[in-house]
């Protein structure tokens, strides 16, 4: 799955002995809903103002995206009840794990991590396959991550300190999954509705 997002409050966790009484975990869980929200409403602008999308889960939210401006209206010159827009962005809240390189909306039959941990009956490091994932979406917030990240892999092949083969090979094929999840949020022409 995709790492935590910054801007969303990490899961709660209850008392280090135990439970609270207090309510803290609840408004915590409170807070955390309303930033998934909140972000969720960003990702739907986004798409709604034209920018460009990728990876597996692109097409599925984005025709959820589209089946909402449909119902809502939400054209240019027309005011969408923003109330509603967030009751019906809400289900999508539920699968959403936001990240760095792109946001994950889970579905537990398509995802390459669930799917790898089984094979193995133990937790894998799963390196880019988030990248490659049905599940991963990215948008125009990504664009710059994926820059950096991409900056930061060629560094040490840059580096005069010589590498392995097989490190080479892994940097290498990591540039390239970078470069097109990139080059799919660059692209020239109409953005993929």
């Amino acid at each position: 799955m995709a790492t935590e997002h910054p801007a969303i409050p990490p899961h709660p966790v209850e008392g280090y002995a135990g439970t609270s009484s207090s309510g803290f975990a609840a408004e915590v869980a409170a807070e955390r809903a309303i930033a998934q929200l909140d972000y969720v409403e960003d990702l739907y602008r986004d798409w709604n103002d034209g920018h460009r999308t990728s990876g597996g889960a692109a097409s599925r939210v984005n025709a959820e995206f589209d089946r909402i401006r449909r119902e809502l209206g939400d054209l240019p010159g027309i005011i969408a009840s923003p109330a509603r827009l967030r009751i019906m962005l809400q289900h999508l809240t539920k699968t959403l794990h936001p990240g760095v390189l792109n946001d994950c909306f889970y579905q537990p039959s398509t995802a390459l991590c669930a799917k790898r941990a089984k094979h193995a009956g133990r937790p894998l490091p799963l390196l880019t396959m988030c990248l490659t994932c049905p599940n991963a979406r990215r948008s125009s917030v990504h664009l710059p991550r994926l820059t950096t990240a991409r900056a930061q892999a060629q560094r040490p092949l840059d580096a005069p300190a010589g590498l392995s083969r097989l490190q080479t090979a892994a940097l290498t094929t990591h540039i390239a999954d970078l470069d097109h999840a990139i080059a799919e949020l660059t692209a020239t022409g109409t953005p993929d509705a």
